[in-house]
């Protein structure tokens, strides 16, 4: 079983054990770019470069390529995977923003409420308090 302990917005550092024994591996994932940004998202889901793939119906080789920075993505790509992987477009083009981590998570809980009304009426509240 892996961990991952986030060290703030800059790096992200890989833990492996159980939850009551961690042992931390020598490793450590920049997160200085569009790519490395996107890797440490994914790690920190516990996502594997193929079920990233598989969640966004592309090929493995193609999430590798924009892990290394190699490939350009279009804006709706770039949203497609921050919606995956549970985060903002924002944080992964290295936009940090006070606000990011309550808006990540609302719209995270935004997803599971079933009922469009309710989600329109609390969609719009979020974006109330964004803009504050």
């Amino acid at each position: 079983m892996r961990f991952v302990y986030c060290n703030g917005h800059n790096s992200t550092s890989l833990f492996s054990g159980s939850p009551g024994k961690k042992e931390k591996m020598n490793i450590s994932i920049k997160e200085e770019t569009l790519g490395q940004r996107i890797r440490a998202a994914r790690i920190r889901m516990g996502m594997t470069q193929e079920e990233l793939a598989e969640a966004l119906f592309v090929e493995k080789s193609t999430i590798s390529y924009y892990e290394n920075d190699k490939k350009e993505m279009r804006a709706s790509g770039l949203a497609e995977i921050a919606r995956v992987l549970k985060t903002t477009p924002n944080y992964l083009l290295g936009y940090t923003e006070d606000n990011n981590d309550f808006l990540s998570e609302a719209l995270s809980l935004l997803e599971g409420i079933k009922d469009e009304t309710v989600k329109k009426v609390l969609l719009a509240q979020i974006k109330a308090v964004a803009t504050l």
